[in-house]
């Protein structure tokens, strides 16, 4: 499970790891906004990145209540 979040995380954020690792037929997330980014910006760029900045905000108050509750 370490090594799935630690692959996760480091694919996600840097994205010329994730361009040089990436396979051929692969996109991934950081590829497909990059990609969309440089032809020119639309809204659903906007989109994502409000729902990964949701999603991360609720798991950082998901583990500051479970680690307070210890």
């Amino acid at each position: 499970m370490a090594g799935a979040l630690l692959a996760f995380i480091l694919s996600f954020d840097d994205f010329l790891i994730t361009s040089f690792v990436a396979g051929s037929g692969t996109s991934t997330l950081p590829l497909v906004v990059y990609g969309m980014a440089r032809r020119n910006v639309e809204p659903s760029i906007n989109a994502i990145s409000t729902i990964i900045l949701v999603v991360t905000t609720a798991v950082l108050y998901l583990a500051e209540r479970v680690t307070r509750e210890r």
